[in-house]
């Protein structure tokens, strides 16, 4: 019994570290594609320039400092170590805490107009909508 208990705890060490290993990867090696908080720090596309005004990219890095500020990559993280996928509705609620500090911090209308010029999926042009209102 002592075997398999010892055989299950390296096992668990070894997702851990995979998925340790793939949070550094994301934050190192890979390319930008989107705006993202890497769990280190905000990283944006270089074409985003020709896409947003200058407001519209102050309130995108806000958005993504609100994942920072609320410790989405880690709690997600933590998740996976703990063999739990996040979820399709975690994921949503974690966007709107995001877009939530984007607004406390005063680029609410901002982060609407960059949604909308960023993605026409309807979870995004939702936020988007909730946005405008507030």
């Amino acid at each position: 019994m002592h075997i398999v208990i010892n055989i299950i705890c390296w096992l668990w060490v070894g997702w851990v570290g995979f998925n340790l290993f793939m949070v550094a990867l994301a934050a190192t090696v890979l390319p930008v594609h989107q705006a993202h908080f890497d769990g280190f720090r905000a990283r944006l596309p270089t074409w985003l320039p020709e896409l947003l005004t200058s407001d519209e990219i102050a309130a995108v890095i806000s958005h993504e400092h609100g994942h920072r500020h609320h410790l989405h990559v880690w709690t997600n993280l933590a998740l996976r170590c703990l063999f739990l996928n996040p979820g399709a509705r975690r994921r949503r609620r974690q966007e709107i805490e995001a877009d939530d500090f984007a607004v406390a911090h005063g680029h609410g209308r901002h982060m609407a107009s960059a949604l909308r010029k960023l993605s026409s999926h309807p979870d995004d042009l939702s936020r988007a909508e909730r946005l405008e209102q507030m």
